[in-house]
C-alpha cells in the first residue's frame, strides 16, 4: 500500500472513531439522565450516563486542563511519529483508533469539561467508545511491538 494511501486510511478510521464516540455521547447526554442506568444487553450491559471529570477509573478527579494537555501531547508527538504507524496494516489500526480515541476524549475535556461515559458492565467502571479503542489500539502496538516486530523486540 502507498504511503499516501496509509496516512488516508490512518485519518479515515480516527475520523470515523471520532465522529462516532461523539455522536453517541451526544446521544447519550441528551436522551439518558445522568446517573441513571438503562439495561441494553440483559444483565450484562447497561447504558448509565456519568461524567467523569478525571482520568481512568475516575484518577485525577479535576485535573481536566492537565488530562486535555497530556492527551494533546501524546496525539501530537503521534503525528510526529506517524511514520512508525504506518509500518503494516495492524499497527496503523491500533494507531489510528488510539489517536481517534485520544481525540474523542479530548473534545469532550475542553468543550464540556467531562468525558462522556455510559457502558456499564457493573464489575467495571462506566467508560465510553473512545475508551475502548484506545484500549484497543494499545493493545495491538503491544502485542505487535512484543511477539512481531523482530528488530525491537524484548524476548
Amino acid at each position: 500500500m502507498e504511503k499516501t494511501n496509509k496516512i488516508l486510511l490512518f485519518f479515515a478510521i480516527s475520523a470515523a472513531v471520532i465522529l462516532t464516540d461523539q455522536a453517541v455521547k451526544f446521544i447519550v447526554r441528551h436522551k439518558l439522565t445522568e446517573g441513571v442506568s438503562v439495561k441494553a444487553i440483559g444483565n450484562v450491559v447497561y447504558f448509565t450516563y456519568v461524567k467523569n471529570r478525571g482520568a481512568a477509573f475516575g484518577m485525577f478527579q479535576g485535573g481536566r486542563w492537565i488530562l486535555a494537555a497530556i492527551s494533546l501531547a501524546v496525539a501530537i508527538f503521534m503525528l510526529f511519529e506517524l511514520k512508525f504507524f504506518l509500518i503494516n496494516k495492524p499497527v496503523l489500526v491500533g494507531g489510528a483508533l488510539l489517536f481517534g480515541g485520544i481525540i474523542g476524549n479530548l473534545l469532550d475535556r475542553v468543550f464540556l469539561g467531562f468525558v462522556t461515559d455510559f457502558i456499564d458492565f457493573r464489575f467495571w467502571p462506566v467508560f465510553n467508545i473512545a475508551d475502548s479503542c484506545i484500549d484497543i489500539g494499545l493493545l495491538i502496538i503491544v502485542i505487535y511491538l512484543l511477539f512481531y516486530d523482530k528488530k525491537n523486540s524484548f524476548g
